[in-house]
C-alpha cells in the first residue's frame, strides 16, 4: 500500500504531559493561542468516532475548513483522527511523550495510505507548515 508521510517530528514543551494533553484537547481554545486555526470545535467529546472540525488558516492562503474523525485516545498519552475516503486514508497522531526534566515531548505524526496519496503530493509542504507551526505554537503556551 502506498504511504506518505507529511511530518514524524517531536517538540519538546515545558510541561508535564498532563499539563500538555489538558491544554491539547480543550480544543474551543485553539484558535486563542494558535495564528494557523481560526476556528475549531469538537462535537461528541474525546472518543473514538466523534467528529472535530477546525478552520486551517495559513497566511498567503484562503482559510481551508477541515473535517475529521476521532480515531483513538489514550488520556495524557495518546490522541489521532483522521479521514477515510474511498482510496486513501488519512490520519493524524499526537504522542505526549514524558522527558527526563518533567517536560513532555509531542510526538506528531500525520500521513496518508492508498492509491489517492498520489492526489496529495501537492499539499505535502502546506500540511507540513501548518503541522509544525502548529506544534510550535502549542509548546510556546509553557
Amino acid at each position: 500500500m502506498l504511504k506518505r508521510y507529511f511530518i514524524d517530528d517531536v517538540t519538546d514543551t515545558a510541561a508535564s504531559r498532563r499539563q500538555a494533553f489538558s491544554l491539547f484537547t480543550r480544543v474551543d481554545d485553539w484558535a486563542d493561542w494558535c495564528s494557523v486555526v481560526r476556528y475549531a470545535r469538537l462535537f461528541g467529546g474525546w472518543r473514538p468516532g466523534a467528529t472535530l472540525l477546525f478552520v486551517i488558516d495559513l497566511p498567503g492562503l484562503p482559510p481551508a475548513p477541515v473535517a475529521v474523525k476521532v480515531l483513538e485516545v489514550v488520556e495524557n498519552e495518546r490522541i489521532s483522527w483522521g479521514l477515510a475516503l474511498p482510496l486513501a486514508r488519512i490520519q493524524h497522531r499526537f504522542s505526549f511523550i514524558d522527558d527526563d526534566d518533567g517536560g513532555c515531548r509531542l510526538h506528531q505524526e500525520e500521513w496518508s495510505e492508498g492509491a489517492m496519496t498520489l492526489l496529495t503530493l501537492p499539499f505535502g509542504k502546506l500540511i507540513h507548515r501548518f503541522d509544525r507551526r502548529f506544534a510550535a505554537e502549542f509548546a510556546a503556551m509553557f
